[in-house]
């Protein structure tokens, strides 16, 4: 998929009570983890729970020299972030090693978000000529449910409330805790409310 920019406008595609539902969801998957709820859950391990298969483009079994020119040179890194597919009845995710570590969490935890939300999914010679050609069209719906549910998931309100509120560690601190960026956990904390939250709350 292209690369995504997380808009004000998204959350007004949100059906109602989604937004809970993704705190329930997260909180559901560290349980299934046996992680604690302000706890970090890593992409790569949720996506392994759900059965799903992580890939970088080298790993594509006959991908050729030019598509990877393509997809991992300066001109292509910037144009797509990671896309879910199905092969043979089972789901993968080719995502952009390219990025930062911490962009390569949120992206690989977007493409997991769309998987739980039973979003339909591509076949993979067409999610490889969607990374070429990154104007393709989206289901804007699905994508703002993706958007959010994969920035709930690595970042829940519960979390943010033990250690913003609680233990009073900065957003630098949680960003490193929790494989995100600075950006992210600023937005987290700001849509959650819990930036307004007093110490203790």
């Amino acid at each position: 998929m292209p690369a995504r920019k997380t808009t004000p406008k998204q959350s007004q595609n949100l059906k109602r009570g989604f937004k809970a539902e993704a705190e329930r969801t997260a909180s559901l998957y560290r349980k299934a983890l046996a992680l604690a709820d302000n706890a970090p859950m890593p992409a790569r391990e949720l996506a392994t729970h759900l059965g799903i298969t992580i890939l970088i483009p080298q790993e594509i079994p006959g991908i050729t020299q030019a598509l990877l020119d393509v997809l991992l040179g300066d001109e292509g890194r910037e144009q797509w972030s990671a896309a879910i597919f199905t092969k043979n009845d089972k789901k993968y995710i080719i995502h952009n090693p390219t990025h930062s570590l911490a962009r390569q969490e949120s992206n690989i935890m977007h493409e997991v978000s769309h998987a739980i939300c039973k979003h339909q999914l591509k076949e993979l010679e067409y999610a490889i000529k969607g990374m070429v050609i990154p104007l393709r069209e989206y289901d804007h719906v699905q994508e703002a449910e993706a958007e959010h549910l994969g920035a709930c998931l690595q970042l829940p309100r519960t979390a943010l409330v033990h250690h913003y509120c609680i233990l009073k560690r900065s957003n630098e601190q949680i960003a490193q805790i929790f494989n995100a960026s600075k950006k992210m956990v600023s937005f987290r904390l700001s849509v959650t409310g819990v930036s307004k939250l007093k110490f203790g709350t």
